[in-house]
């Protein structure tokens, strides 16, 4: 397993755990794989940013599991937006993306200064699945993973992304 595998690692137990994004930002900066960007980009560990001007590369695994939380997304949404999202799609949603997220970690393998800014969108996404699981109607719920998802297609290069409906979305 590559070291910064490990660190991924640490995105879910941070968040299954209840550390904020801080503490897993913190963390990986700990640990070295940010110590790069952190440094060069000022101490908002918490923020997003491009790689010098342009989106962060991706692979294979990290598009698929993105592409299957959109679309998971993308099926409950007119539920949400109609008031009519049930208990049941709430768990299924989150249970998709936690499982999404899992699956990504285990395949990592993208470079230590990418992967610090993919953790904060894998925590959005995590806390997203929370409150989506907890009280399904939540803004913190749907909206949040949206949005998530948007900062994703913004941050990295995932060909065809921007192609959707998400990419109408200011940034």
């Amino acid at each position: 397993m590559k070291p910064y595998a490990s660190i991924c690692r640490l995105c879910v137990v941070a968040v299954s755990l209840g550390w904020g994004i801080q503490s897993l930002a913190q963390d990986a900066h700990d640990h070295g794989a940010a110590a790069h960007a952190h440094e060069e980009h000022g101490s908002a560990a918490l923020s997003l940013s491009l790689d010098h001007g342009k989106q962060w590369e991706t692979d294979a695994a990290l598009r698929h599991g993105m592409t299957e939380i959109r679309a998971a997304v993308d099926m409950v949404a007119p539920a949400f937006e109609a008031g009519q999202i049930s208990a049941h799609q709430g768990h299924q949603l989150s249970e998709a993306i936690q499982g999404s997220v899992n699956t990504m970690i285990e395949q990592c393998k993208l470079p230590p200064e990418a992967d610090a800014n993919l953790h904060v969108i894998l925590a959005a996404l995590l806390q997203g699945a929370g409150a989506v699981a907890s009280s399904p109607q939540s803004a913190e719920g749907v909206p949040s993973l949206k949005e998530a998802l948007e900062s994703y297609g913004h941050y990295f290069n995932h060909p065809g992304w921007q192609a959707d409906e998400h990419a109408g979305h200011a940034h």
